[in-house]
């Protein structure tokens, strides 16, 4: 637990994913939902589904149907995250992502081998949008969120702001470009001192084709927090048959692994089931499932739930 934990924490006692440097609430870049996390991350062009306030608000403009996902992420030593979402067609969603750390021996100086008991480690976002498509082409979104983080039963918290856009280039046909700044908002006061939020920008890339008959769409984000250097994530996703997709991605930011990621989708009847996998090199393996619901609005269907505002008939199924 210990490797684990000094594995997501950066300079500082709070936790994190690969190197957070000295922010609070750095749970906020854990990826969300088994299909981004299989696709490496890389999903800012792609957020026109569940996952768009995670991602990028402007997908809320894109949404098609009713739906919610519901996660379970198994993360390293008894680490777990819980993550559920809501969209409407009518522009609205709202999710929650909560990430449990377990108990960790105190240890002192004089007492390294611990004997003082456990300290706590816990993180809650709630976040609320909405977003609405400006034409055929552009869609624009923004999002509110409360975030929570407790370290030894001593708290910090605070409100941030998210914006998005995502533009559908029409002269080339399946290319979608995202745009999202995430966690503006003033300092919060954690621990006695006034802190930062982590300040992200997220630049994508997104495009659909078909290989052979099979859906299939390769995305491309970068990514820049305040306190670090820019990040890379890529993905592919492919659709088998007509219910089934595989999926593959990198992401720079695990420095525990070597980056990889690779998960499947399986969708029957507006019911989507999806697993990713994820090395963490000597801390373990990371396994995220999540479960997936649509109703109402256009019917749910790899065409009308794409995350390809451009071109939904050449993208693959969620």
């Amino acid at each position: 637990m210990a490797a684990a934990l000094l594995a997501l924490a950066g300079a500082r006692p709070c936790l994190a994913v690969g190197s957070a440097g000295a922010e609070p609430f750095n749970f906020l870049f854990l990826d969300a939902n088994a299909r981004p996390v299989g696709m490496g991350g890389a999903y800012t062009a792609l957020a026109a589904d569940e996952n768009a306030l995670l991602y990028n608000p402007a997908g809320l403009g894109r949404i098609a149907s009713y739906g919610a996902t519901f996660m379970h992420n198994k993360y390293l030593t008894g680490i777990a995250q819980e993550y559920a979402a809501f969209v409407s067609p009518q522009g609205f969603g709202a999710n929650l992502n909560f990430l449990d750390s377990g108990d960790i021996p105190r240890t002192t100086y004089a007492r390294p081998a611990g004997g003082l008991g456990d300290a706590g480690l816990s993180d809650i976002a709630f976040s609320a949008g909405y977003g609405r498509a400006l034409g055929e082409f552009l869609s624009v979104g923004a999002g509110r969120k409360y975030i929570r983080e407790a370290i030894d039963h001593t708290p910090g918290d605070g409100w941030a702001l998210d914006f998005g856009g995502l533009y559908a280039v029409p002269a080339i046909r399946g290319l979608t470009l995202g745009l999202a700044a995430q966690n503006l908002g003033p300092t919060v006061k954690f621990e006695g001192a006034h802190e930062n939020l982590p300040l992200n920008v997220r630049t994508g890339a997104a495009y659909g084709f078909n290989i052979r008959g099979h859906k299939s769409v390769i995305a491309l984000d970068v990514t820049k927090e305040r306190s670090q250097s820019a990040r890379v994530a890529v993905g592919a996703e492919s659709g088998l048959w007509e219910n089934l997709a595989l999926r593959f991605g990198f992401n720079s930011r695990n420095d525990a692994g070597i980056g990889i990621a690779a998960g499947f989708g399986y969708q029957w009847r507006g019911v989507s089931i999806d697993y990713a996998f994820v090395p963490m090199g000597e801390l373990g393996d990371a396994h995220r499932v999540s479960v997936t619901v649509r109703w109402g609005g256009v019917a749910p269907s790899a065409a009308k739930t794409s995350a390809m505002p451009a071109a939904p008939d050449t993208a693959p199924q969620p």
